[in-house]
């Protein structure tokens, strides 16, 4: 929050809110939460509180789709990636839609809303994995290995890392993106690169800083669980049982 506030009063066009999605939890997040809406007030802060766990995929659905800024940024609560690197994401984004607006034909004039032009970027953790393979347990990188084996088969090539935690997305992006994801826990992170070669969003991968936050590795029982969503995925679309909205 600091970091929010300081830039606010230091660039007047800029504007933030934070929502804080309670999955159902039972760790007292909800009072943490509510701390927060009574600090920093309603118009800054808000709190969505889910009934009873969903997952993770469903609990960012929901903060995606009541959020009401133009750039809208993910990330997970256990700190691992700071929030000053929104900012690596934000350039590159500004970036792609200046080149994305100067080609557009049908734009006459030389404004343009940044959250009317769909682009995505994923923060990446891939520059650090030769270390994180050097210190990981061998059975962890084999699955680690055979998981990123049945993205690529799933969700196709060119990004290294789904499952950083720390994603931006134009408005635009994240109505047609979340409007339609359907896997409610680990890999929906998969289906959004699928979603996005799909509408023909561009995915930006940036590399952020990380650090390893203890208990915050996913469960190596999770895995079968994961690779189930994966297939499910897979034949949902490739049968097109599962639509997609345009």
């Amino acid at each position: 929050m600091n970091y929010l506030k300081k830039r606010e009063a230091k660039d007047k066009s800029f504007s933030y809110e934070v929502l804080i999605v309670d999955d159902g939890s039972r760790d007292g997040t909800k009072r943490v939460a509510f701390d927060f809406v009574k600090k920093y007030g309603v118009d800054k802060v808000r709190a969505i509180l889910l009934g009873k766990n969903h997952g993770k995929g469903e609990a960012i659905r929901k903060g995606m789709l009541h959020s009401r800024g133009e750039l809208l940024l993910m990330l997970d609560a256990d700190g691992a990636t700071k929030v000053t690197d929104l900012e690596k994401l934000e350039n590159q984004i500004h970036a792609v839609a200046r080149k994305e607006h100067r080609g557009d034909s049908a734009a006459c004039d030389t404004t343009f809303k940044i959250s009317d032009i769909p682009i995505v970027a994923f923060g990446s953790r891939a520059h650090l994995e030769e270390k994180a393979i050097a210190t990981r347990k061998w059975y962890r990188n084999f699955l680690m290995k055979g998981f990123h084996l049945v993205v690529l088969l799933t969700a196709g090539p060119g990004i290294r890392d789904t499952q950083c935690g720390f994603k931006m997305f134009t408005r635009s992006a994240a109505r047609k993106l979340f409007t339609n994801i359907r896997l409610k826990r680990w890999c929906f992170d998969v289906e959004l690169v699928f979603l996005c070669k799909w509408f023909r969003i561009p995915v930006l991968e940036v590399s952020v800083n990380w650090s390893e936050i203890p208990g915050s590795k996913v469960n190596l029982l999770s895995i079968p669980n994961m690779l189930w969503e994966l297939a499910l995925m897979s034949v949902g679309y490739r049968t097109q049982m599962w639509k997609i909205n345009s």
